[in-house]
């Protein structure tokens, strides 16, 4: 899948958000290779866990306080609660601390 767009640009540290996408990619499969058959990208490059009841775990960028960072939108009971890691390995971290609560450790989407 390519993706462009000034989301996906990230000149400013000489990559690219679809380069460090893929690194926070491989940090997920890293440390849960089952999750190889759920993790999706979705229309607007953002990486995607499906959870159960239709719920699903996000990393994807968005403009922050004036610049395009990375963040983890986390399905809550009655909601979502955006978290904004300080680099993509915090950004894994979170991703998994979430699907763990979640799961219990265990797949439980779809």
């Amino acid at each position: 899948m390519t993706t462009t767009g000034p989301v996906l640009a990230h000149p400013s540290t000489g990559g690219t958000a679809q380069d460090e996408r893929e690194q926070i990619r491989a940090l997920l499969l890293e440390r849960r290779p089952e999750l190889a058959q759920y993790l999706q990208v979705g229309p607007s490059g953002a990486l995607l866990l499906p959870m159960a009841a239709g719920r699903g775990i996000e990393i994807g960028r968005m403009r922050r306080r004036g610049r395009a960072r990375w963040v983890v939108v986390v399905p809550e009971a009655d909601g979502a609660r955006l978290r904004e890691p300080a680099s993509v390995l915090a950004a894994a971290r979170i991703a998994l601390a979430a699907w763990d609560q979640e799961s219990g450790g265990r797949l439980s989407v779809r």
